[in-house]
């Protein structure tokens, strides 16, 4: 027996799929907030830089939703939700967002490897972020064609939140939270030094000198990542505290090899401020 289907049945059809996706996915969002918020999210990018965290989730359970990964469970007496946002700056501010809307974080940490702008900064060296900064938007002036790039005719563009719907704020740059840059400093750290400083984030990676001199001028960074940044910026439109911790994981100015095994000291160390957060 054969069943023709009309184009307005055809339609129905459609839209019932479609209403039983939506459900689906409310269903698990739902089940993966458990209804209740975390006391801290926690990101990292690759799978490299989230290890110790994964090890020392206890009880934790992972939920996969969308693109994006995620493991929930207790550090110490905090509980904590573990994500793995990606690189990229369009993957941080999904992942953040998502984790936001899912599961409340009352803090989130952003942390992982980056490169050195610093030129005194040394691999292993931990960079707590005073503030985090957009180092790619920027508006150059009129150049004739054939009169070449010149980065000094280039001047910052700030981001701009419209809190609460109203009146836009101006951001340079996202702060971090005061309390706990002091809790971080004050964490035991025996692989190199601990510093405040503006971390800076794009969808870069530079490698040349000159380029990265450029960007510690104009925005001050002590070194550069791909997603904090634009986490920061995430969680300054929901009113989240929000603290970036990155390790330097190589520097052009004397030690250029990415050493991966950065991303577990960070980590680590990541772990141990979370056991010490009141």
């Amino acid at each position: 027996m054969q069943i023709r289907f009309s184009a307005f049945n055809k339609t129905v059809v459609a839209i019932l799929l479609l209403a039983l996706l939506c459900l689906t996915v409310c269903a698990q969002r739902k089940s993966a907030s458990n209804n209740s918020s975390v006391d801290v999210l926690v990101q990292g990018a690759m799978d490299s830089e989230l290890q110790p965290l994964l090890a020392a989730l206890e009880g934790k359970k992972q939920i996969q939703l969308a693109a994006w990964t995620f493991w929930r469970g207790k550090i110490g007496s905090k509980t904590v939700v573990v994500s793995r946002t990606e690189i990229g700056t369009i993957n941080a501010v999904a992942a953040t967002t998502l984790a936001i809307t899912t599961f409340k974080p009352k803090l989130i940490l952003n942390q992982g490897t980056a490169g050195a702008h610093d030129p005194d900064l040394k691999v292993f060296d931990i960079v707590i972020g005073e503030s985090t900064v957009d180092f790619s938007p920027y508006r150059s002036t009129h150049a004739d064609a054939g009169a070449g790039i010149d980065q000094s005719h280039r001047s910052p563009i700030p981001h701009r939140l419209r809190l609460d719907g109203k009146e836009q704020v101006v951001f340079k740059s996202f702060p971090g939270d005061q309390e706990i840059i002091q809790t971080a400093l004050d964490t035991p750290y025996k692989r190199g030094r601990i510093l405040k400083g503006i971390i800076g984030s794009a969808f870069e990676f530079n490698r040349e000198i000159d380029r990265m001199a450029w960007i510690r001028k104009t925005f001050g960074t002590a070194s550069e990542d791909m997603e904090s940044a634009f986490a920061a910026g995430t969680a300054a439109g929901f009113k989240i505290r929000f603290l970036a911790i990155r390790i330097i994981s190589n520097s052009e100015f004397y030690s250029p090899k990415f050493e991966e095994i950065a991303g577990e000291y960070c980590a680590a160390f990541v772990v141990d401020v979370i056991k010490r957060l009141k």
